[in-house]
């Protein structure tokens, strides 16, 4: 049953996105067998170039047959379903379908599947939350051996880049700059994924709340960048809509084409952000990664550092 590098074959979905943005490099230099699942021809021509010793295949995550080619000679799964998509739930309930009939069909190949949920998929006010509560519930009842990865608000999108570049920089917030968070750093995520996916079987049946950072404020987040960087930095927030509008552009890339219940879910996740925010704890990823998560001004020092040499 122990992870065999040079064999096993390891499947990611959503493998352009920003989780995985750090956790390919990790794996592409320790095992031998990668897939990587993509939706557009553009994230498949980017991961072709950036990892030519990848499998990159670009799937459709909602047609079943699209699924099972997916699944097929996979060993460990690790599930990121798409940002805010209407058919996210469905989505998963496929995934988790094709990697069972996988199982049963090709005598245990299959061992692991791995979901990327949220930190706190209980708050049904979030859309997005709630979804992958149904993922969740389903994956626990399937009898596959799973373990459920709980990150939270990732302090990697924080604008850092054109905050450094402004002589008098201004901090656009989304949401009351005094509401606090706990942030998840995508570094502290990609070690915590290769953990249990080398690690297995410790690893099933387990459930892991991920934040690197206990709860702090936007207007703390800020005045430790401006410490950072040397410069004093205003918060200014945006009006609800022009919030909205700038969520859903990042998110969805065209508003005007947004689908209603992604719309929805980015509306109800700016309000609710806007009174409740989204704490939790930091002693669970410190014990998978055994080590202190990073800071908030241990990893502003990296950023910064990095975009100086141009990185």
């Amino acid at each position: 049953m122990s992870v065999d590098l040079n064999k096993d074959l390891v499947a990611l979905t959503c493998a352009s996105g920003k989780q995985c943005s750090q956790l390919i490099p990790l794996l592409y230099n320790r095992w031998r067998n990668i897939r990587l699942i993509v939706h557009s021809p553009s994230s498949e021509t980017r991961l072709r170039t950036q990892y030519p010793n990848a499998e990159i295949v670009r799937a459709d995550m909602t047609r079943a047959d699209d699924v099972d080619r997916i699944i097929a000679g996979v060993t460990t799964l690790v599930h990121i379903g798409p940002s805010f998509h209407p058919r996210e739930t469905e989505i998963g309930y496929l995934m988790i379908d094709a990697a069972s009939r996988y199982q049963v069909q090709n005598g245990g190949v299959f061992k692991h599947f791995i979901y990327s949920s949220v930190l706190h998929p209980q708050l049904r006010k979030l859309m997005n939350h709630d979804c992958k509560r149904y993922v969740e519930e389903y994956l626990i009842e399937s009898g596959l051996s799973y373990t459920i990865l709980q990150p939270s608000h990732m302090l990697n999108m924080f604008p850092v880049a054109p905050l450094l570049e402004q002589d008098e920089p201004v901090f656009y917030a989304n949401y009351n700059p005094e509401i606090t968070f706990s942030f998840t750093i995508l570094q502290d995520l990609a070690e915590a994924f290769c953990k249990v996916i080398e690690e297995r079987e410790k690893h099933y049946l387990a459930e892991y709340m991920l934040c690197s950072t206990g709860p702090i404020s936007y207007m703390d987040v800020t005045a430790t960048l401006g410490k950072v960087i040397g410069k004093s930095i205003q918060i200014k927030t945006r009006e609800f809509y022009d919030s909205v509008e700038f969520l859903e552009t990042m998110v969805l890339e065209d508003p005007k084409k947004a689908h209603r219940v992604a719309r929805d879910g980015i509306q109800r996740l700016q309000l609710y952000y806007n009174f409740y925010g989204i704490k939790g704890n930091m002693n669970v990823l410190e014990w998978l990664i055994g080590r202190k998560p990073t800071t908030v001004e241990d990893f502003f020092r990296e950023r910064v550092s990095q975009l100086r040499k141009g990185a």
